[in-house]
């Protein structure tokens, strides 16, 4: 299946975000049920897919967490924290293999309004 190009706005709601539909969609048909995260910078989180063929020496560093049947991740406090997210809109692309989620300060530099 092809990825959806665009951004997509997304919701954080006690400490989950909901992936927008067609990303949601896109996941499960990819079987991306379950992702290593990671901080790129104050402003943006990486959600890595751990695939089945994966070295799984690897996977046990850092963060993960799985994605819910409703399409929802959750996200470590420590991970929340070091972006500064509340409950609030972010943004959400599929690049690189990878799902990158942009907090809302990085909009107007990314060239979108909030």
């Amino acid at each position: 299946m092809t990825p959806p190009t665009g951004t997509f706005m997304a919701q954080v709601r006690q400490g989950m975000v909901q992936l927008p539909p067609p990303i949601a969609r896109f996941c499960a048909d990819e079987a991306w049920n379950f992702f290593r995260i990671s901080c790129l910078d104050e402003e943006r989180l990486e959600f890595s897919p751990v695939l089945p063929d994966d070295d799984l020496d690897d996977v046990d560093i850092g963060f993960h967490s799985s994605l819910s049947g409703d399409g929802k991740l959750w996200i470590p406090a420590e991970l929340r924290q070091a972006v500064t997210l509340g409950e609030q809109s972010v943004m959400i692309r599929i690049e690189e293999g990878t799902l990158r989620m942009y907090m809302r300060k990085v909009f107007k530099t990314l060239g979108f309004g909030p």
